[in-house]
């Protein structure tokens, strides 16, 4: 405890009152209530990197702040901290331990956010999906869907998007979604698969027996990683929809996708022997399957503003920038072009974080061939910050 290191969170600044604070999430889902502190506290917690002393960040802290700070009211933010499991030692490694091989042994993931971001109770959240497509009659396709790229960014926010994607799934009557979603935090590989079942307060989501197994039998039989999706939202906001829209039975492959960094800092290539090898045994896995799919992604586009690290501005004209940068990737989504999609998120740096860029990437190289027209497209702000999605849908 001498020299403390904070684990990997996620931490974002707001403002009340005229002052800066910061809450603290945690993106295991480890600690299930979020913590609110000060600048200064959140300039402690910079400075535990596991080589620093608290002698070490007391001085820093004076040279920082002008002023000392009493080592027992260091001890005090080191202890807050270890009680909320948020430092990187030994009974966290415990705790999380025994969290792990608990949740291994269980065949269902229980719902995440349920109670949280939607309902928990199942006629509240059916009555719900009702109100949101009660104006919207059958939609008139004539084509064969393959594909919808979806938001997951919360319902209240995200609806609209969501809505006009979902309600052409009540003409799909094909017994497999594969569902590409995004990892929010750090995972060891590039995409993460689930064999488990996903309950929602609806019924629960049934993995595919025969896809399982066929997965067992290939390399992606190295890619299952249950953990990553314990605590994961991306997939999970998909799930009640799918239930409402869907009007046949069907059956689930859950795949988290990893970031992209290396690619997109020319560390490696595209092509990528790994990603081409990961494509080519999904589509080997679903041919062995045999039965009609769909792919579905849950994406969002880029984050800017203050909330996700942005100093600049976000005014009128950043926005409007942000949303030329959206649409000239829409643009390249519509054409099913993976390639032009990934070279223009590459040739900005990923400067806009594009949540969706590894999901968005694989499905686009699943589905090439196919057609696609983009539903809809939104750019929430709140005067600060700002997250942009759209809604597509992929057909032969």
């Amino acid at each position: 405890m001498d020299k403390p290191q904070i684990r990997y969170m996620d931490i974002h600044p707001f403002e009340k009152q005229g002052e800066q604070f910061f809450i603290i999430t945690d993106p295991e889902g480890i600690m299930e209530e979020s913590l609110v502190i000060t600048g200064d506290v959140a300039f402690i917690i910079s400075m535990m990197d596991g080589k620093h002393t608290l002698r070490d960040i007391q001085v820093e802290y004076m040279r920082a702040f002008g002023q000392l700070i009493y080592m027992e009211d260091l001890e005090k933010i080191v202890d807050k901290l270890d009680k909320n499991l948020l430092l990187y030692n030994e009974k966290y490694k415990t705790y999380l331990k025994t969290l792990k091989e608990e949740y291994e042994k269980t065949k269902i993931r229980p719902p995440y956010l349920a109670g949280k971001s939607y309902s928990a109770n199942r006629m509240d959240l059916i009555m719900y999906f009702n109100s949101v497509f009660k104006s919207d009659g059958r939609p008139d396709f004539a084509n064969d869907i393959v594909g919808i790229m979806a938001p997951h960014i919360d319902y209240s926010r995200g609806m609209e998007v969501y809505k006009n994607v979902y309600r052409y799934l009540r003409l799909v009557k094909k017994p497999l979604v594969v569902i590409l979603g995004v990892s929010h935090r750090p995972t060891d590989k590039i995409i993460s698969i689930s064999l488990k079942d996903f309950e929602t307060p609806l019924d629960i989501c049934k993995n595919s027996q025969t896809l399982k197994e066929i997965i067992k039998d290939t390399i992606l039989n190295e890619y299952i990683d249950e953990w990553p999706h314990r605590s994961e939202h991306s997939i999970e906001l998909q799930l009640p929809l799918l239930q409402f829209a869907m009007e046949e039975e069907f059956e689930i492959l859950p795949i988290l996708t990893g970031s992209m960094h290396e690619y997109i800092e020319g560390v490696k290539p595209i092509p990528d022997k790994e990603i081409d090898d990961i494509v080519e045994a999904i589509n080997d896995a679903l041919k062995d399957y045999g039965r009609p799919y769909i792919i579905l992604s849950g994406v969002d586009l880029a984050h800017i503003g203050k909330q996700f690290g942005d100093r600049y501005p976000l005014d009128a004209l950043s926005l409007s920038q942000s949303k030329i940068k959206d649409q000239e990737i829409l643009n390249a989504i519509s054409q099913v072009d993976a390639e032009r999609f990934f070279n223009i998120v590459k040739e900005e740096r990923d400067k806009r974080r594009i949540c969706g860029l590894t999901a968005i990437y694989l499905q686009l190289r699943l589905l090439k061939g196919s057609r696609c027209d983009i539903k809809a497209y939104q750019q929430w702000y709140d005067g600060a910050s700002s997250v942009s999605f759209a809604g597509a849908v992929f057909y032969t």
